[in-house]
């Protein structure tokens, strides 16, 4: 089934003329009215994901990409915000070995599906997948903008309920916002680690005032260790089976150059899952 997009409308040069209401005349107003109802004026909501149109690895093919059916606000040619209902049997397959795909919806309905991170202008990210040695897909990550306008924040990236295993520094969740402004970073984590260490939490972005990156640290909202800096020097110790919960943190971004999430659990034998979600407040 195709994606099916409502915008934008062409409108007609009313002038006098001894031809009455005709069909072309009602066509035209049928047309405006549609776009009307299935729009939203730019000025109060950007582009974003309404529902849907989450990404998957295919449980039976290992290259392909499956697409849920939903709904976006695309920006449309004319400027406006238009509506695009996505359909469901949209897939995509990889073939490139260890690199990342990048998935697009255009705002006439058609997908770019490449190894290209800049999507065409307009266009509104959907997810990211990632390769291994034989080019089929070993990751998925959603980088759907789902939310925003009348003063609600934009969700712009997010990983939700990502495994950690490893004892290295994890850098788990990138965005490359298009505009300069002011962010917020959001971090949680279940805490299993039968040895416990002293985790690292942080947010890393380039500052345009400093004219380079800035690194600032998650700080403890729970655990009982409330206020702690989670820098890997605090005090104390989550203990095992814990939910680590922090307070976000805000700040001003440039655009085009890459914000990310990093996060340590650096001894012992980890088990963690991690979630984070960036927003853009203006």
């Amino acid at each position: 089934m195709a994606n099916t997009v409502y915008g934008p409308y062409a409108k007609t040069t009313w002038v006098d003329s001894t031809t009455a209401i005709n069909q072309t005349r009602m066509n035209n107003l049928e047309t405006s009215t549609q776009t009307a109802l299935n729009g939203i004026n730019a000025d109060l909501s950007g582009p974003f994901v309404l529902s849907g149109i989450t990404c998957t690895k295919d449980g039976s093919v290992a290259n392909q990409l499956d697409i849920a059916s939903g709904r976006a606000y695309v920006t449309m040619s004319d400027g406006t915000t238009g509506l695009i209902v996505v359909g469901a049997d949209n897939t995509h397959t990889t073939s490139t070995i260890s690199t990342t795909y990048y998935l697009f919806l255009k705002n006439d309905g058609t997908w770019q599906w490449s190894t290209t991170s800049t999507g065409p202008a307009n266009s509104l990210a959907i997810c990211q997948a990632t390769t291994d040695g034989s080019g089929n897909i070993s990751a998925v990550t959603d980088v759907r903008h789902t939310g925003g306008g009348g003063g609600i924040a934009l969700n712009v990236a997010r990983v939700l309920h990502q495994a950690v295993s490893a004892t290295t520094d994890q850098l788990f969740l990138t965005y490359t916002p298009p505009v300069r402004g002011m962010y917020r970073a959001n971090f949680y984590a279940t805490y299993r680690n039968p040895t416990p260490q002293k985790v690292i939490a942080y947010i890393r972005h380039y500052d345009p005032d400093l004219a380079a990156y800035a690194q600032s640290w998650f700080t403890l909202a729970s655990t009982g260790a409330i206020g702690q800096i989670m820098n890997g020097s605090q005090a104390n110790n989550p203990g095992n089976n814990q939910g680590i919960t922090t307070f976000p943190i805000s700040f001003y971004s440039e655009a085009g150059q890459a914000m990310g999430v990093h996060f340590q659990d650096g001894g012992g034998t980890p088990n963690d899952v991690v979630s984070a979600v960036i927003e853009r407040l203006s």
